[in-house]
């Protein structure tokens, strides 16, 4: 059951190349003073505007590997499995373990969700509330997969060496303040849920959108848990519409 439970954390995971010269940490919701000068506003502004630009739009579906590291047993787990997301829209990932058998089921829109784990014996599903979630990540496969830099910007400071990236705070209609470090050759993206929940993605490149090769981490901060996630071919055609219908609906594939 702790092998079922370490994978199911990694649910929508993606992220960071390892030996990025990076540490994740815990973000606050919004800093404190000084605010940002209209020259930092300016470009923060604009460097917010090519993100979201950046971000999919089209439905893709992309094949995946995922090694997880339970942080209460030290046990790997590893599953590979696609996805296929529609941005905004819904999002479908199917996971599987050894002899080809199905690991995890996940179906998530931003009003619903599904999640089947069949060897656990695991089924649940919910709305926008995540109280029958379980601690299972439906909020970060919700702003990850369908929505990463949809929101408000509310606040900029510059970062790194000479100030020369940029931090954004960001705020969701359903996911919180979200936290973006732009460096420039990669992205950090640390999001504090509203029900308390931290968790973060390093993304190996100045663009949101999914490519191929790319090897990835995604940190549960409250959890101290890490999954190492490979993209490992992003396909060249749109997924079936049927793979974004509801799995209990009725003649859903």
């Amino acid at each position: 059951m702790s092998r079922v439970l370490a994978l199911v954390v990694a649910l929508g995971a993606v992220g960071c190349v390892r030996g990025l010269p990076y540490t994740v940490v815990a973000e606050e919701q919004v800093p404190a003073p000084p605010l940002p000068t209209q020259a930092e506003w300016v470009e923060a502004s604009a460097l917010w505007r090519r993100l979201r630009e950046g971000a999919p739009r089209r439905p893709y579906v992309e094949r995946i590997r995922l090694r997880v590291k339970d942080p209460r047993t030290g046990k790997l787990v590893q599953v590979r499995g696609a996805v296929a997301v529609h941005p905004g829209k819904a999002a479908r990932m199917l996971l599987v373990g050894p002899g080809g058998t199905t690991a995890v089921d996940l179906w998530v829109t931003p009003e619903r969700w599904r999640v089947s784990i069949p060897a656990a014996q695991i089924e649940r599903r919910g709305g926008r509330d995540l109280d029958d979630a379980l601690g299972l990540p439906i909020g970060f496969a919700r702003w990850w997969l369908l929505a990463p830099v949809e929101g408000e910007l509310i606040f900029a400071q510059s970062s790194g060496v000479g100030g020369k990236g940029k931090k954004l705070w960001f705020r969701t209609s359903a996911n919180g303040v979200v936290t973006i470090d732009a460096p420039g050759e990669f992205l950090v993206a640390t999001r504090r849920a509203p029900d308390g929940r931290r968790d973060s993605v390093i993304w190996p490149s100045a663009s949101p959108s999914p490519s191929a090769p790319l090897e990835a981490s995604y940190h549960d901060l409250t959890l101290g848990l890490t999954v190492d996630v490979a993209i490992e071919a992003v396909m060249p055609d749109e997924p079936d519409p049927a793979a974004f219908v509801d799995p209990d609906a009725p003649g859903a594939p």
